[in-house]
């Protein structure tokens, strides 16, 4: 049953490649849809992201980071797995009668519930991600991300160049990524523990009640970087908006990209918490810091050095004339991706409370700051507003974090 293990380095090398391999095809679906079907068919498409964001974010539940810490095995991975397909069901029926009244044309209606299944397809397979990272079997994550970016690209890609059809697209990429999941990902899981669904299990509604404040966090996380484009969009007009949206798109590869390296020391913060070696949680808590610091630099030289040179070539001169956004927006996904480590770190130590009073504080501080800021500075305001939200919100984090590490080393030197 148990595969063997294989090394922090390899794990994050894999989880890295195949992890950006799915992004950049994912955003290249949204680039491409344009020139082979249209503005009209790239605003349903968009549409249809933007609604299911909070029905992949429930369907998510927060849980991620709680199961590949679970070091007493609390909950089975079979409790994991049958939690999560049960709100991926439930989200998915919600997102169906959202779309029956929320007033959209038939076709986009259909689009929207095509794409919740393609999303509750990432959001089922997380769970099993889940289960091979607390084995130490992040390569298979990799490679699973590799293969479902690539087949999923060109399956959208071809379906839509030869029918001209959204829908049939979107359902494409949604069968190859369902197919992937029972071919492959399910197969691997299955070598690594003992996975038994029990819909009816008692301890589903358990684990969803205990992670409920873990799912509250998450939308407010999902929430707080949004408020200030909704803003935006109200005091400046969606032309504005627009341009913010298109120069901020290439930046989160910056904030993916230091998730992708911290994302396989979660499980070691665990081990390591767990067992009161406080010396060398922090470490490795140094190390992650080391990464998306050295991440950082490089994404704001290559900002200042290329900037003007890739926005032009992604969106012409339009938005190019505003490459003055470019640099605060990298600065931004920087504070954010500081933001999810310390969040995630805060799940790990089981200080769910700090999470949720620190994503609970910041709500108001982006949704005024955010009103007083763009008012004042324009486009650049909401890079602003965002920064100070994340600058408070790394601070109450930080407090919270080295509150409860600084109680587990105490209550491990008086054992």
């Amino acid at each position: 049953m148990e595969e063997k293990k294989v090394s922090i380095q390899k794990s994050i090398i894999w989880n890295s490649a195949g992890s950006m391999v799915y992004l950049i095809t994912q955003w290249l679906i949204s680039v491409l849809v344009v020139r082979l079907s249209g503005v009209e068919t790239a605003g349903i498409l968009t549409l249809a992201m933007s609604v299911n964001n909070v029905f992949y974010s429930i369907a998510m539940q927060g849980i991620r980071n709680y199961q590949v810490s679970d070091m007493k095995e609390k909950y089975t991975s079979g409790i994991y797995v049958s939690s999560r397909l049960i709100i991926c069901i439930l989200s998915f029926l919600v997102c169906v009668g959202y779309a029956l009244i929320a007033g959209y044309s038939y076709g986009s209606s259909l689009c929207i519930v095509a794409y919740c299944l393609f999303k509750m397809a990432e959001a089922f397979y997380d769970v099993y991600a889940g289960i091979c990272q607390k084995k130490w079997r992040m390569d298979w994550i990799g490679k699973s991300w590799m293969v479902k970016g690539i087949l999923s690209f060109v399956g959208f890609v071809a379906v839509l160049a030869v029918t001209q059809s959204l829908l049939a697209a979107i359902l494409a990429m949604a069968l190859v990524s369902w197919l992937v999941i029972f071919l492959y990902d399910i197969p691997r899981a299955k070598k690594l523990d003992t996975i038994k669904i029990h819909l009816k299990e008692k301890k589903n509604i358990t684990l969803m009640a205990e992670c409920f404040p873990l799912l509250c966090y998450q939308t407010m996380s999902s929430v707080i970087p949004t408020i200030p484009r909704l803003v935006m969009e109200k005091l400046l007009g969606g032309v504005a908006l627009g341009i913010y949206g298109s120069v901020a798109a290439p930046t989160m590869i910056v904030q993916m990209g230091a998730s992708y390296v911290f994302n396989p020391f979660i499980t070691l913060f665990a081990e390591q918490y767990s067992s009161g070696n406080i010396r060398d949680f922090w470490k490795t808590f140094r190390k992650c810091m080391a990464a998306i610091v050295l991440i950082s630099v490089v994404a704001l030289g290559g900002g200042k050095i290329l900037g003007h040179w890739g926005l032009e070539l992604l969106y012409g001169d339009e938005v190019a004339a505003h490459e003055d956004l470019l640099l605060p927006l990298i600065g931004c996904t920087i504070l954010t991706a500081i933001v999810w480590f310390l969040c995630a770190l805060l799940t790990v130590v089981r200080e769910i409370k700090g999470l949720v009073i620190c994503n609970v504080i910041i709500l108001p501080v982006s949704y005024f700051g955010a009103y007083l800021l763009i008012q004042q500075y324009g486009m650049q305001g909401g890079s602003i507003s965002l920064a100070v939200s994340y600058l408070i919100e790394i601070g109450a984090l930080w407090f919270w974090l080295l509150r409860k590490v600084k109680q587990r080393e105490k209550q491990h030197m008086e054992q």
